[in-house]
């Protein structure tokens, strides 16, 4: 092991003084770090500061100083290298955290000699396929066969979660979800989230949706608010590709302007217009999260769940 890179959630007051210690004790190991700049300036130390996260990303650890939220990011920043992401919980649930303050000298040295465990993550990719102007075609209502004229107008990766709900108006979303092309549901519902087994914990647990373990690979589709009782959560394949097509309920709205918007992790938003078709499949990378020895998903689920 030679490098380490700190990301340091911001507004957390001990996210500081934990990034000195972790500098300290990597420096004293011989170890290259990279931070962020705006961490490297709170800490004096513009030597360590880089501006690009996947640059402080690519060394052979990247450890989160936060809550999920940080570890979101740094999931997104590590895929592609394929970090391993030692998280130390500074937020209120950490389902995604492995370490407490407390234990930060321990695992620093446990990582030193290799005796965290990795444990892969499936990710998923969202992407929104816009028709180029003046080529409005809209999907097939039966077999969702895609048109040619459309074009990737953004969207990206991520460890929790893809959201397709209402941006501002109090008005019901009519949701068509189609799986490899086949229509499966049409919803009138706020809106619709796809998670990952790592996200059924997240903001999928709060739309009814089941707990998955994080090693068991599939994509879970939640309806948010659905205006019908007959609407539960539905759990595919990770190979399928889940396809929505929104729109606002009622005719009388059917051509105003979709104040809708996809986002991913809660921390990526692509707003979405009129005929638009929001894709999500699962992605070609994963992200790595090393624990403490004696992990146990169960445990951690009981602790954060009040279970007992």
């Amino acid at each position: 092991m030679n490098s380490l890179g700190i990301f340091a959630a911001p507004g957390k007051p001990a996210a500081s003084e934990l990034a000195r210690r972790i500098i300290a004790l990597s420096e004293a190991a011989g170890l290259a770090v990279k931070i962020q700049s705006r961490l490297a300036g709170e800490l004096n130390r513009a030597d360590l500061g880089r501006d690009n996260d996947e640059e402080i990303a690519a060394g052979d650890v990247l450890v989160t100083l936060g809550g999920d939220g940080a570890v979101l990011v740094a999931a997104r920043a590590a895929a592609c290298s394929q970090t391993p992401i030692l998280a130390i919980d500074l937020g209120r649930l950490g389902f995604l955290s492995a370490v407490r303050p407390t234990e930060l000298e321990t695992a620093f040295f446990q990582l030193l000699r290799g005796e965290l465990i990795a444990e892969e993550r499936m990710m998923l990719e969202a992407r929104v396929l816009r028709a180029r102007p003046g080529q409005r075609g809209e999907a097939n209502e039966t077999t969702g066969v895609l048109p040619v004229a459309r074009e990737d107008v953004g969207g990206g990766i991520g460890l929790n979660d893809a959201v397709v709900a209402k941006s501002a108006l109090a008005r019901i979303l009519r949701l068509s979800v189609f799986l490899d092309g086949e229509l499966v549901a049409e919803t009138r519902a706020d809106g619709l989230i796809v998670a990952t087994p790592t996200g059924s914990t997240a903001y999928a647990l709060s739309a009814g949706g089941p707990i998955v373990h994080p090693a068991v690979p599939l994509l879970l589709v939640c309806p948010i608010c659905a205006h019908s009782l007959a609407q539960r959560p539905l759990v595919v394949g990770p190979q399928e590709t889940v396809e929505i097509h929104a729109e606002w309920d009622g005719d009388e709205v059917a051509s105003s302007e979709l104040e809708a918007m996809l986002t991913i992790d809660g921390q990526i938003g692509v707003r979405l217009q009129p005929g638009d078709i929001v894709q999500v499949r699962q992605a070609k990378c994963a992200a790595r999260l090393l624990h403490l020895p004696g992990y146990s998903f169960y445990d951690r689920l009981r602790e954060k769940m009040g279970w007992g």
